[in-house]
């Protein structure tokens, strides 16, 4: 009988917490307000912002945010929303972000609303004014270049080359590349050669999403340094190469979300490498 009681007063126990525990999320939802889209669009009290007071965002990141991306490229573009919209079921993510002014710091609401997949269908900004700080980002690189030295606004010359058919897995040195690979390049430095006033060769590594944001980009860095020391090998002024990676920053594909081996093939296009050649007006 001691037992029997004793079973009984467990049962009784783990059912009270379990009550407990929906009730809380119920309470919790009722709080939060499972959101979902509204035109014009609603926004939360700054105040009630998680981290108080907002966070600087990767302004690069920010103006790859598109309609059609999914929760998990969202999240790798900017991270998760910051007023407590964490849980399934919500259409809408809601963030703070911070931007510097000189020496100010300017705070701005920015809204991320999702359609019935689950799929970013539109953005909004609480101040219009705000999205000139992701517009303004674009503005040093075209003044980079030294006057007299202008190059045109798109590249006279683009191509794009699969990570796979350029390296092995996980693979970035100049001995690993593959026969594949070095026949796209061979292919590219002949009609680079073929351009009489080529300014500047822009060689951006890229990876898909899975794995850690340092290491995928020390990745797409490691390649496009190397593709940059193969095309100066074969006679390519190096004063006109720039090698950079982004990781996975800029990706082109709408995959799924998860790491299956399904998803890995879709993302096969995020993993490549371009190059491209720009010339004077």
């Amino acid at each position: 009988m001691p037992n029997l009681k004793r079973n009984n007063k467990l049962t009784t126990m783990k059912f009270q917490q379990a009550v407990l525990l929906t009730v809380c999320l119920a309470a919790t939802v009722a709080m939060e307000g499972c959101a979902v889209p509204r035109t014009p669009p609603q926004f939360p009290d700054a105040a009630s912002a998680s981290p108080a007071g907002g966070t600087f965002v990767n302004v690069a990141n920010l103006r790859n945010v598109k309609a059609g991306l999914n929760k998990d490229q969202l999240y790798d573009l900017i991270g998760p929303p910051q007023f407590h919209e964490w849980f399934v079921g919500n259409h809408v993510w809601n963030y703070l972000f911070d931007f510097r002014r000189g020496d100010q710091v300017v705070s701005c609401q920015y809204q991320v609303q999702f359609d019935k997949n689950m799929r970013v269908s539109a953005t909004y900004w609480r101040d219009p004014q705000c999205a000139e700080f992701v517009r303004e980002a674009a503005a040093p690189a075209a003044a980079a270049t030294p006057a007299g030295n202008e190059t045109k606004a798109a590249p006279i010359e683009q191509f794009t080359i699969e990570g796979e058919a350029l390296f092995p897995f996980a693979k970035s040195g100049l001995d690993s590349m593959l026969p594949g690979g070095r026949a796209q390049l061979d292919a590219a430095m002949a009609r680079i050669r073929a351009q009489a006033d080529t300014t500047r060769i822009d060689v951006v590594g890229h990876t898909d999403r899975i794995g850690s944001d340092e290491s995928n980009r020390a990745l797409s860095q490691a390649r496009a340094q190397t593709v940059k020391r193969y095309l100066v090998a074969h006679g390519i002024d190096a004063g006109r190469i720039r090698a950079d990676g982004v990781g996975p920053a800029q990706p082109v594909s709408d995959c799924p979300p998860g790491e299956t081996p399904a998803v890995i093939a879709c993302l096969q296009k995020d993993r490549r490498v371009t190059i491209s050649v720009y010339g004077r007006n």
